[in-house]
């Protein structure tokens, strides 16, 4: 049934693409594009952060114009088509509006089929990421010579993946890759683009590691590594960034005497998710006695208030002092409830900037297929006090206390529990 599929959708690329020039990879005409702009601009308007952001409904307008007069000649390639897509999404505030790839999903179980694979290799759906002409030998001998802290470099993915991060001319990072385990990919093929946003964040455009559908989302640069797919310099350095106990999503321990730590892991607006976040409170709400809480929030990626609101019920009611651990990873509901935890009085944020992924919300399940059909789009349609949190669109929640890269993050928080001049005044 793959093959058959693969057979139909290669004759669909042909017709579309039949008038492309051939730049770098597949081409898409850009009339093509014209249509999935037209389409694209129209959801974006219907967004709650469109119609929230007066100012950016104009730089909206104008990117949308000057991409119509700009694009309507000869062919752009599905990476170019993708990116010039996000330059008029993102002239709107909004990390929740996400356009992805319209391929179909498989596992690596499915790779170790020779004839699925092969037809992975040879199914244009799946290969229009270029492959660079550089002399990857010298390519990575010159980038194993930058610092950690410089952007460049040869960066790791556990065993599977080992990528050259460049800058091109253009100040666009973009990623090949060297050496890897995953057989979708090959040596030489570009695996991911940086295009250099606020801060050390960047708009990161990439291919997933095994089926390759195009994804894209907000990345940040931390201590010489790119935080969202993990992709870190130091092959086997170990890290402090992630939340302690990271196979429970909710868990409470006593670390010392009156200090005890609970992990937030999860506020899913599921049925499911709600249930044991409610679980879990019933469990805590009368046993929170001692005089310091450290409230782990690090890699809750949000949900809903129904989960969040009794957690905040119940510490905006704790007379000691709450320390409250962020990091990237800290998204959405969850950095809501960070900024409503930061303007009590007895509270610290510790760690690192949140996400910045936090204003609006979607609460629909439905995507929409662009007109090239090479696409889908799913954006926000939730707006609940945006006003307030606005301001840390795409920037993040900034703690009051940066904890170090090198060390416990548990072990720094003790640490200034136990200086009481760090409290916050």
């Amino acid at each position: 049934m793959m093959q058959k599929r693969y057979l139909g959708i290669l004759f669909t690329f042909l017709f579309t693409l039949l008038f492309s020039i051939p730049v770098s990879g597949q081409q898409a005409e850009r009339s093509v594009f014209i249509d999935d702009l037209d389409f694209v601009y129209e959801q974006l308007t219907k967004t709650a952060s469109y119609r929230t952001q007066a100012k950016n409904r104009i730089k909206a307008e104008a990117k949308y114009q000057e991409l119509k007069r700009l694009y309507t000649g000869t062919g752009l390639s599905i990476i170019e088509h993708y990116i010039k897509l996000y330059e008029l999404v993102d002239q709107v505030k909004d990390y929740h509006n996400d356009i992805y790839g319209n391929t179909e999903s498989f596992s690596y179980e499915n790779l170790k089929d020779p004839q699925f694979l092969a037809g992975i290799r040879n199914s244009p759906e799946y290969n229009f990421y270029p492959e660079t002409g550089m002399d990857l030998d010298s390519l990575e001998k010159a980038l194993a010579r930058k610092p950690v802290d410089d952007y460049e470099g040869i960066y790791h993915y556990g065993e599977y993946f080992k990528i050259a991060i460049r800058k091109r001319e253009d100040n666009m990072l973009e990623g090949i890759v060297l050496e890897t385990l995953i057989p979708s990919w090959q040596r030489g093929e570009t695996i991911l683009y940086l295009l250099p946003a606020e801060g050390n964040r960047f708009r990161l455009i990439t291919g997933r590691f095994i089926d390759k559908k195009l994804v894209s989302g907000i990345d940040y640069f931390y201590d010489g590594e790119f935080k969202t797919n993990k992709w870190h310099k130091e092959k086997d350095k170990t890290g402090f960034y992630d939340a302690d106990f990271p196979g429970k999503k909710f868990h409470i321990e006593e670390l010392e005497e009156d200090i005890t730590y609970i992990r937030l892991g999860s506020f899913s607006s599921s049925d499911e998710g709600i249930r044991e976040a409610t679980a879990f409170f019933n469990r805590i709400a009368d046993s929170l006695n001692s005089k310091n809480l450290v409230i782990d929030l690090r890699n809750n990626s949000g949900g809903g208030d129904k989960s969040s609101g009794q957690f905040y019920r119940l510490l905006k009611k704790y007379k000691g002092h709450i320390y409250v651990l962020v990091n990237f990873y800290t998204v959405s509901n969850a950095e809501q409830l960070a900024i409503k935890l930061k303007m009590l009085s007895n509270v610290t944020l510790l760690g690192d900037d949140t996400r910045g992924m936090i204003t609006y919300g979607r609460n629909h399940s439905e995507d929409k297929e662009v007109p090239s059909k090479m696409f889908r789009v799913y954006f926000s349609d939730l707006k609940d006090h945006w006003r307030r949190y606005l301001q840390y669109e795409g920037r993040g929640i900034r703690p009051d206390v940066y904890l170090a890269p090198d060390r416990s993050w548990l072990d720094q928080t003790v640490e200034k529990i136990k200086q009481p001049v760090s409290r916050k005044q």
